[in-house]
């Protein structure tokens, strides 16, 4: 019997802990959608869409920039960053080794 109480506590205490797991704004679910393919339907509503606000964006561009936001989301934007600053990195290394030969040389 003096357990009940103990018991009691300890109930409400995982009660309120399955509550905020299941109904609360989690920080590791995210707000954005996952980033996948875009279809003509979705990229001719927001063109109506812009164009009755009075900016009107062709089709095209829309596609082009939901896909790069759905690369942003997925991470592959960062990919294509890094391997463009190791190109980068590359070529001025190897400009570098040929500006010291130069030197050498002359």
């Amino acid at each position: 019997m003096p357990y009940y109480f103990f018991f009691g506590l300890l109930g409400l205490v995982i009660g309120g802990l399955l509550t905020w797991f299941f109904l609360a704004d989690h920080p590791f679910e995210s707000i954005e959608t996952p980033g996948g393919p875009v279809d003509s339907v979705e990229a001719s509503l927001l063109a109506r869409d812009m164009a009755a606000d009075g900016i009107p964006i062709d089709e095209a561009t829309i596609a082009r920039l939901l896909d790069l936001h759905g690369a942003y989301v997925d991470g592959r934007i960062r990919e294509a960053e890094v391997s463009a600053e190791a190109a980068r990195r590359n070529s001025e290394s190897a400009q570098a080794i040929r500006d010291a030969a130069d030197r050498k040389v002359t």
